[in-house]
């Protein structure tokens, strides 16, 4: 009897942490598209989602990745992480040339593009330019968005299109 009852009491808290265990790794969405300028393919932007979760009064994480040679990107994983929260994202798509600043002057290519992207500040002219329209560049003024469910979301295309176009 007191057997018995041990294995039913084993079994049942085996289920009750199986099941706590499956709800978490399940938890998770990865997203795929293409990015396009007026129609062609983009080769070599940035497509970041930024999350629009707040936490202590401070914006989430972001995630990203570079396009392919057709505009493809895939976020698929963040870490360890099998991908990214699922929820609302506001999104930018950006892609910088030139040269970073002298040694000795302070930021390199990679941290001017990260400002700019988050601030929205102007680069030094002749540093390094933006060769997508200014419209994509900041997550406040970008009026990219996508909504990302658990599991996989594809063809989640940026169709980006020059002013005048």
């Amino acid at each position: 009897m007191f057997w018995s009852r041990s294995l039913t009491q084993a079994a049942a808290l085996l289920a009750v942490v199986a099941l706590v265990g499956c709800g978490k790794k399940g938890d998770y969405a990865t997203v795929s598209g293409t990015v396009t300028l007026n129609g062609e393919p983009v080769e070599g932007a940035k497509v970041i989602l930024h999350s629009t979760v707040e936490v202590e009064g401070k914006p989430s994480a972001s995630f990203g990745a570079l396009t392919d040679s057709q505009g493809k990107y895939v976020i698929a994983t963040n870490g360890k992480d099998p991908g990214i929260p699922p929820g609302l994202y506001k999104v930018t798509v950006t892609k910088y040339e030139g040269k970073g600043m002298a040694p000795g002057e302070g930021m390199d290519a990679g941290q001017m593009e990260a400002m700019a992207s988050d601030t929205g500040a102007a680069v030094t002219k002749g540093m390094i330019k933006n060769l997508l329209p200014d419209q994509y560049a900041v997550a406040d003024k970008s009026k990219l968005s996508v909504t990302l469910d658990v599991g996989k979301n594809e063809n989640v295309d940026f169709k980006l299109t020059s002013k005048g176009k």
